[in-house]
C-alpha cells in the first residue's frame, strides 16, 4: 500500500482554479493513469498535469492509493446506475419471457458504460478499469473489489434467476466474458485500424450490435454441453460420494 504523499513548497504554474481543484486532480490521474499505468506515474506528474501544488494531492486523497480510489468513487454513479437499471429489470422480470429478461439484464450492464464512454474526459477511466481489471497488484484488485465485486454479484445472481437450470460456474464463466465484450467496445481502439475506418471505437450506433452479441453468448455458454466439465472442475471432490 503507497504511504503518505510528501509535501512540497513548490508550486506548479499556472495552478488551476481553487473551485475546480479536486476534479482537475481527479482527471489528470484518470487520464495519467488510463493511459500510461497506475505503477508508472509519479503524484508529483499528476500534480504538474493538474496544476495544482504536490501537496494538495495528499490534502485531499491522502495518499496515491487514495487518489486511485477517488477515481472510482467520482465514477461511482454510472455503476449505481447500471444496478438501478438491472432493479427495474427484475421488478417487471414476471412480465418478460426469459430470453427477453436476458437481453433486458444486458442492456442495462452495458448501456451505463457506452453512455459513459461517450462523453468527455471518460476515455481514460476506461482504459484504467481495464488495466485494473487485469492488474493483479493489491492496490488495483481491491478497488475492483471494492467498486465491482457488488455490481459483479448481483447480476450474476440476476442471470441465474432467469436462467434457473445454470449453475453458477457456467453464469460466472458467461458474466466474466461478457465484461471483456464490453472492456474491448470501450476501451480497444483497433477496431477502427481492423475495418480500415470502416467501424468507430465505442460507436453508441454499434450498442444493439453488442447487446446482441453477448445476449447471444449467454444463451450459447449456458446450452453448451461443456458445462457438465465446467461443474466438475469447479466442484470439489466430497468424501464419500
Amino acid at each position: 500500500m503507497a504511504g503518505p504523499l510528501p509535501s512540497s513548497g513548490k508550486k506548479a504554474h499556472p495552478t488551476a482554479p481553487k473551485t475546480d481543484r479536486r476534479t482537475a486532480i481527479l482527471l489528470a490521474a484518470e487520464r495519467q493513469f488510463g493511459d500510461r499505468g497506475y505503477h508508472a506515474v509519479s503524484i508529483r506528474e499528476v500534480a504538474e498535469a493538474a496544476r495544482v501544488p504536490l501537496g494538495l494531492i495528499g490534502y485531499y486523497f491522502g495518499s496515491k492509493e487514495g487518489l486511485l480510489r477517488g477515481i472510482f468513487d467520482f465514477r461511482q454513479p454510472t455503476i449505481e446506475e447500471r444496478i438501478g437499471g438491472l432493479h427495474r429489470v427484475l421488478r417487471d422480470m414476471d412480465e418478460r419471457a426469459p430470453d427477453d429478461a436476458v437481453r433486458e439484464i444486458v442492456r442495462a450492464f452495458v448501456e451505463p458504460v457506452v453512455r459513459l464512454r461517450a462523453t468527455p474526459d471518460s476515455e481514460f477511466f476506461m482504459r484504467l478499469v481495464t488495466r485494473a481489471v487485469t492488474d493483479q497488484n493489491t492496490e488495483m484488485q481491491g478497488v475492483i473489489r471494492d467498486h465491482f465485486d457488488p455490481l459483479a454479484q448481483e447480476y450474476i445472481a440476476a442471470f441465474r434467476r432467469v436462467l434457473p437450470d445454470q449453475d453458477r460456474a457456467t453464469v460466472t464463466w458467461a458474466y466474466e466474458l461478457a465484461l471483456g465484450s464490453l472492456l474491448v467496445f470501450v476501451a480497444d481502439p483497433r477496431v477502427e485500424r481492423l475495418s480500415d475506418g470502416a467501424c468507430r471505437s465505442a460507436d453508441p450506433a454499434a450498442l444493439p450490435l453488442l447487446v446482441d452479441f453477448i445476449t447471444a453468448g449467454f444463451r450459447a455458454a449456458c446450452g453448451c454441453p461443456a458445462n457438465k466439465a465446467i461443474r466438475k472442475a469447479g466442484t470439489p471432490a466430497r468424501k464419500g460420494k
